[in-house]
């Protein structure tokens, strides 16, 4: 019988990306485990939110909470029209679990009772060299020696027993200047030209090899706070969510259908087979038949 943590990973881009291509051998197995929670007709859909039920219980891990801050902050506080979210964005030798980007960009870091603290302190300071908000979201077992890892400015969330988010300490809008290699190094091409021609008038126009170099000194000579205002613009341009993509999916997967990437072909698919439907043809048995054409 699998674990809990071993059904977790339906929830994995290479669980999403099998349902889509009609691989439902694993989605089934994870159905076999709660087939007691399970009507005598249910859906892919359906086993996906069960096990998700199941997390709340067992395995909060990271993906269970990051798909909690995008439900309660990106759609709770704001929306689909008015913010977005970045998952693992790349800052320096870090990745920043969560970003929403909205006026400002607020990170996330979270540290689930399964992570250790040991490069907190080392990925805080990377964060609040670009960000204008920097928060560690993390449970009860934890919160004592994140509040004493974090500097100040950093905010500090409790994910309580009920997904209540809870602001232990608030994150206070940081006022390092700005690490430009840092910023940098996290943006597309395309983006850091926008930055240099919004913000400095030109774009360089000597060989590609010699861009860079040349973007990195323009944008040096920016004010930090003009800088951070038009870095949050500017990617929350680029790096747009599909709406119509996101808001078929269930709500267990609004993390992950941010976050992994599926070719289109393959989003209208899965949305398909999200409907599909099996039959359990008893309650204590591991055979289901697919119901064709039932939805």
């Amino acid at each position: 019988m699998l674990s809990t943590k071993d059904a977790a990973k339906i929830f994995s881009s290479k669980g999403i990306n099998a349902v889509a291509h009609g691989d439902f051998d694993f989605i089934l197995e994870v159905a076999t485990k709660y087939i007691d929670n399970l009507s005598d007709i249910f859906s892919i859909e359906d086993v996906f939110q069960e096990c998700y039920r199941q997390l709340k219980k067992d395995y909060k891990f990271e993906y269970y909470i990051k798909n909690i801050i995008a439900e309660k902050i990106l759609l709770g506080r704001y929306s689909l029209n008015t913010a977005t979210l970045l998952n693992e964005f790349r800052v320096g030798e870090n990745k920043a679990d969560c970003v929403i980007l909205n006026g400002l960009s607020t990170c996330y870091e979270i540290k689930s009772e399964y992570d250790s603290l040991g490069r907190l302190e080392d990925q805080l300071c990377s964060y609040l060299k670009i960000f204008d908000k920097v928060n560690v979201v993390t449970t009860e077992g934890h919160i004592k020696k994140v509040e004493k890892i974090s500097p100040e400015s950093v905010g500090v969330m409790r994910l309580g027993k009920n997904d209540v988010l809870t602001q232990i300490r608030p994150a206070a809008l940081s006022t390092e200047p700005v690490d430009v290699d840092v910023l940098m190094a996290s943006l597309r091409r395309n983006e850091y030209l926008s930055l240099v021609k919004e913000l400095c008038g030109e774009v360089p126009v000597s060989a590609n090899t010699g861009i860079y170099e040349e973007c990195k000194s323009l944008l040096r000579t920016v004010d930090s706070s003009k800088l951070r205002t038009a870095f949050c613009r500017t990617v929350k341009s680029t790096r747009r969510i599909d709406k119509g993509y996101v808001g078929g999916l269930p709500k267990s997967l609004l993390v992950a259908g941010i976050e992994y990437r599926v070719p289109s072909s393959s989003k209208i698919q899965l949305l398909q087979n999200m409907k599909i439907h099996f039959r359990k043809e008893a309650l204590c048995t591991t055979q289901f038949s697919r119901l064709n054409g039932t939805s």
